[in-house]
């Protein structure tokens, strides 16, 4: 392994079984080798250790969900020593879920560009330099029935996605602006799911303030997290058709007076038990969108998983420019109790083509030792 540098996540996971027939979980260390580079700026590592926790219990006639989740940036000197990515408690009685503490919410069918995850967005290639997301705190109510589950999410005390001083480092010293306070411009969302026959079908509207990266276009060398105001109504729908699934998702936005139409589209074919193929396509009303290059690229994909190995590898290709971004992942499972993972994230083309893109044109390695135990 050819690292300058190794940055170690170590992860720990506990998990405590209760009597009522909950699957055991096992708890887990996990030693990330994080390598960055590219030809934008010199390789850079960030080191951090990630420690997890988790129990579920029977009380007040109900269930009960702890989780947590805390982040020790082992280089920071500042506040953004310890960030709290998870720390949850689940109540859980007849058809309601209520939910408090600090976390994410994941809307929408895409794992990497989805129009409908507005809450707190996944953005698969930032979190790659960044580390996960901060948690939100939150508070949110769940409600479930024959004719459908109702979600109502609020983040009354929005904070950043990420620390300024990660992306700064991440970004080899590139200049990082000042973030949102503690607070600033609630956002909460509500979504509707229910499955008539063969097909999912959901709607949903978020309304508040948007969290974003943004690479500045006039300065290539400042990042900043910024927070438009936000309007959005999404839908999602979702149809197996024998060995095939469709699925499409949309969204009109509204953000500081800008309306922006955004939908993804897609199939994933299941030929064999162990292989999964996929393609999907994003197109969006405005201009190729700073704070997801992937927005309207054509992915294409697949994945194998046997007993002991898992290999999965998206590509995504901009019709215009023709350059390319691919996240190729491998897990060997040698032993039930010993898994190794190898994650590339990388890309291809020109970058006079988008110049305003180039501090997103740099490779990440991360190689994983996981023990279970």
């Amino acid at each position: 392994m050819i690292f300058r540098r190794l940055t170690v996540w170590v992860a720990v996971l506990a998990t405590c079984n209760v009597s009522e027939g909950l699957a055991a979980q096992a708890n887990r260390i996990q030693v990330d080798g994080v390598r960055f580079s590219g030809t934008s700026a010199e390789a850079v590592t960030v080191p951090y250790i990630i420690i997890g926790a988790g129990r579920r219990d029977s009380m007040f006639g109900g269930r009960i969900d702890l989780s947590g989740s805390i982040q020790l940036d082992v280089q920071a000197i500042d506040a953004s020593l310890v960030n709290i990515e998870e720390l949850t408690f689940n109540y859980t009685a007849g058809p309601f879920d209520l939910r408090i503490g600090v976390g994410d919410v994941s809307w929408g069918l895409s794992d990497v560009r989805s129009p409908v995850d507005a809450m707190a967005p996944r953005a698969v290639f930032f979190d790659a330099y960044n580390g996960a997301r901060l948690g939100q705190p939150l508070l949110g109510l769940s409600a479930f029935s024959e004719w459908g589950d109702l979600e109502a999410v609020i983040f009354p005390f929005p904070r950043p996605p990420h620390m300024g001083g990660r992306l700064k480092r991440t970004w080899n010293g590139s200049s990082v602006r000042s973030g949102p306070k503690w607070g600033e411009r609630p956002i909460g969302g509500l979504r509707i799911a229910r499955v008539l026959g063969s097909t999912d079908i959901a709607l949903s509207y978020v309304h508040g303030g948007e969290r974003a990266l943004w690479i500045s276009s006039d300065r290539l060398g400042e990042a900043s997290v910024v927070i438009p105001s936000l309007r959005q109504a999404g839908v999602e729908l979702q149809r197996a058709l024998g060995s095939v699934v469709l699925h499409t998702e949309g969204s009109l936005a509204k953000r500081d007076g800008d309306t922006e139409a955004r939908i993804v589209a897609g199939a994933e074919w299941y030929p064999k038990p162990y292989l999964t193929l996929m393609v999907e396509q994003g197109l969006t009303s405005l201009r190729r969108a700073q704070t997801s290059p992937l927005v309207d690229d054509i992915m294409l994909g697949g994945q194998l998983i046997t007993e002991e190995i898992r290999f999965s590898n998206l590509a995504f290709i901009d019709p215009k420019s023709g350059n390319r971004h691919y996240f190729i992942e491998a897990r060997w499972t040698p032993t039930a109790r010993t898994a190794i993972e190898v994650e590339l994230i990388t890309w291809a083309g020109d970058a006079t083509q988008e110049p305003e893109l180039a501090l997103r044109q740099r490779n990440v390695l991360r190689a994983s030792l996981l023990r279970y135990f």
